[in-house]
């Protein structure tokens, strides 16, 4: 089902270029490696018109599929939009989880491959003389998961200095409160650790949780953060919207400028069903990129 959203989604953004948001042109770099793990890829999309400022920004996009699965290519369509409008964009490919137990790649590891991939755009940038001083996250589903939760809880860490940070459905408290019992099975996972019934009456699987809840790690100096829900989303269930609402209001209040949340009243997990919601989290995504990019 992912898939099939996914395609649409494309078809529908490569249908908005041709038809009158065809702007700068740009090159691709396609593949290049930042770690030593099979999928540790990523490919950069540079606007002919970076040469010409004195400084430029990145928004790295992060593709979804579960933990499980997904390709960089998935949010191509993303970046060339992105790309056309004069800003440079990548999209990186990240180790994968194989199934509901604890395995060797858990979330650990793909915060740890973002973490080198900036390092990868940084030295590009060097290479390539572009100057990039500030970058963005961005993520899709499971992508949106670990782009929040490397944005809030390791910002430090960037090489680049990151701006913001602007996410889809993204998956934002992995507790039960959220998810129900699924929390253990999705804690296994990501976590490496096998939750066992001592674990839930102890409270060790719900710490464990949180510690992959990219929600626990917003407090009063969080980046800038951009973030849609849709409203009939049968994945990610609405635990983790209200979730996402309630800590930001709490954090900074119900009008906070420190962030925006765009909701899709019809759609699924796609976001396919509301055109003026996606024109509008686009309108934002732009602003953004001027306010806290620099153009």
């Amino acid at each position: 089902m992912q898939k099939v959203l996914g395609m649409f989604l494309t078809i529908i953004l490569m249908l908005q270029t041709m038809f009158g948001l065809m702007g700068e042109k740009y090159d691709v770099f396609e593949n290049i490696r930042y770690g030593e793990a099979e999928r540790d890829l990523v490919t950069v999309y540079v606007p002919h018109n970076a040469c010409d400022r004195d400084f430029n920004g990145c928004i790295l996009y992060i593709h979804g599929g579960s933990w499980t699965g997904g390709e960089k290519e998935d949010m191509a369509a993303h970046c060339k939009k992105l790309a056309m409008k004069g800003y440079i964009t990548a999209t990186m490919s990240y180790s994968l989880c194989t199934n509901a137990t604890a395995t060797e790649v858990t979330v650990w590891t793909m915060l740890d491959e973002i973490d080198a991939c900036i390092d990868a755009i940084k030295d590009f940038s060097d290479e390539h003389e572009l100057n990039i001083t500030k970058l963005a996250t961005s993520g899709y589903s499971a992508g949106g998961h670990i782009s929040m939760l490397y944005s809030y809880s390791r910002p430090q860490d960037s090489s680049i200095e990151l701006a913001f940070t602007a996410n889809r459905v993204g998956p934002s408290d992995m507790t039960t409160e959220a998810w129900g019992d699924m929390s253990y099975n999705l804690t296994t996972m990501l976590s490496g650790v096998t939750v066992t019934d001592e674990m839930k009456e102890n409270g060790e699987a719900d710490r464990l949780a949180k510690e992959i809840s990219p929600v626990y790690y917003v407090n009063e100096n969080t980046i800038p953060s951009l973030f849609c829900y849709a409203g009939n989303d049968p994945l990610v269930t609405k635990g983790n919207r209200l979730a996402m609402e309630k800590v930001f209001k709490d954090t900074f209040g119900e009008n906070g400028n420190n962030y925006e949340y765009i909701f899709f009243p019809l759609s699924g997990h796609g976001l396919l069903l509301d055109p003026v919601c996606e024109e509008n989290y686009y309108k934002a995504l732009y602003k953004y990129c001027e306010t806290y990019l620099g153009y």
